[in-house]
């Protein structure tokens, strides 16, 4: 799944900076047809940010159930031993080794994503950049208005997928009380 995205990511950057490269020399028809394109790439580039911050919220909650999960195991390890159960304590122990090694792996799995998300963003902001460059050299007008309503849009998004996020943590904790 990464992989596509990596492919589509990189497919609308190529794009877009193909279409900046390009003479603006020719019918003017010529001209908006680029500009059409780079906003289509754009846009594009704007989906995969959205498609990647949506898996890099989704693997940060596996990582935080990973260590709760690890937690929960620590803590029937000690009650177990408490009570001299040694079997129901080896158990918990080996599972809460399980849970930290996956949220090591989740951990990494974190890190990298935080940091294709940054190269992306980058990226992004400077597509973002040419383009208002290309239109103000052309004597067009950006569409500020429509672009401030989408990034609205999706800060309002993550902005309920954060409370979403910290309402199932709160129900987990809950269950688990």
């Amino acid at each position: 799944m990464l992989g596509d995205w990596k492919r589509a990511w990189r497919d609308a950057v190529e794009n877009f900076r193909r279409e900046l490269d390009a003479d603006d020399v020719g019918p003017e028809a010529a001209g908006d047809r680029r500009l059409a394109a780079m906003r289509r790439d754009l846009a594009a580039a704007r989906t995969e940010v959205r498609r990647l911050d949506q898996e890099l919220a989704r693997v940060r909650e596996q990582l935080e159930q990973e260590r709760q999960e690890e937690q929960n195991c620590r803590r029937r390890e000690g009650l177990a031993r408490q009570i001299a159960d040694e079997e129901t304590a080896r158990l918990a122990s080996e599972f809460a080794g399980r849970h930290a090694e996956r949220a090591a792996v989740l951990e990494r799995k974190v890190e990298v994503l935080a940091a294709e998300q940054a190269l992306r963003a980058r990226d992004l902001a400077e597509m973002e950049a040419a383009l208002r460059t290309r239109v103000a050299a052309r004597g067009l007008e950006l569409d500020e208005e429509r672009d401030d309503a989408e990034f609205r849009r999706l800060e309002q998004e993550a902005k309920e997928r954060a409370a979403a996020q910290r309402l199932e943590e709160l129900k987990r904790r809950m269950n688990h009380s």
